[in-house]
């Protein structure tokens, strides 16, 4: 224990960094002593100047109960959960701090950007980043949890459940357990994960790439409004299924990049606020422009 350095763990959310650290503090601390070793703070706790000060200072400076070589010399456990959440301010003295407790106690950072760490604390820990899950690691910890539960899920709802959770386990096993309260000794398929996650169903989407692709702008339009309107779907959503399935078509260079410059700057907009009936609108406009593009060859 004397040997850890500082740590700060960086990486998007549902990759194991809290797990990690308190799975290393298990096995560091004695059986149920733990708690008087280690202070965890979250999102949830007020984190501002005052709580830096006072009660990390107070837990840090103050030597542990426990008698013997244990007490006396096993440093303590600062884990600061979400710190990118925290001020600049708290953070400078958070600096402070951990320059003059470095002998009493060991901290450990988490958060999502480190780039929202101050430098001077970066350079006094030991960074880790960790990376999305892979879709094998998390199949087979997806696989674990339903056998232990009793829930039957199908190849195309592993895949959906995969999709869906983009590397984060934490998304991935959320998401499996919704569908099973839900859907209760029914197997899991791609279609309870798109109803349990509101996100499209594989055959609407399907309907929808037909008729961009194909119909008249005002069949389009219908087709956009009855997803947006009818089942209450967001412009966004349709844009990231629309967006997935074009990039397997096959279509020329200068085409592709039109229309994934045009869903670009819808997304963006969305994003800013504007209109979903507008940029429905203007998701059928880049489909038209791109196909006149590739029938007139200009």
């Amino acid at each position: 224990m004397n040997a850890l350095p500082h740590l700060l763990l960086h990486g998007p959310p549902g990759t194991g960094k809290t797990s990690t650290i308190l799975a290393c503090a298990k096995q560091m601390y004695p059986e149920g002593q733990v708690r008087q070793y280690v202070l965890e703070l979250n999102a949830s706790d007020a984190r501002g100047i005052d709580v830096v000060r006072e009660c990390i200072k107070q837990f840090v400076s103050s030597r542990s109960m426990f008698s013997g070589s244990l007490g006396s010399k096993m440093p303590k456990l600062v884990i600061l959960d979400e710190a990118d959440n925290m001020t600049s301010v708290s953070q400078f003295a958070l600096r402070r701090v951990i320059e003059q407790y470095s002998s009493n106690a060991r901290f450990c950072l988490i958060c999502n950007y480190s780039s929202k760490i101050i430098p001077a604390l970066q350079s006094r820990c030991t960074k880790f980043r960790f990376a999305p899950l892979k879709d094998s690691e998390a199949k087979t910890r997806v696989e674990y949890v339903a056998r232990c539960e009793g829930v039957r899920i199908s190849e195309d709802g592993m895949s959906a459940l995969l999709k869906t959770g983009e590397g984060d386990m934490r998304k991935v096993l959320n998401t499996l357990q919704s569908c099973a309260m839900s859907y209760p000794g029914q197997t899991v398929d791609a279609g309870v994960i798109h109803k349990v996650a509101g996100l499209p169903q594989p055959a609407s989407i399907d309907r929808l790439e037909t008729a961009l692709c194909n119909l008249p702008v005002k069949e389009c339009m219908e087709a956009v409004e009855d997803l947006r309107v009818k089942q209450g779907y967001s412009v966004t959503d349709l844009l990231h299924e629309i967006h997935d399935r074009m990039i397997r078509v096959d279509m020329p260079p200068r085409a592709r990049n039109l229309l994934f410059r045009d869903l670009a700057e819808i997304e963006y907009r969305l994003a800013s606020g504007c209109s979903e009936k507008t940029q429905g609108a203007a998701l059928v406009g880049s489909f038209h422009e791109v196909r006149e593009m590739m029938t007139t060859g200009k």
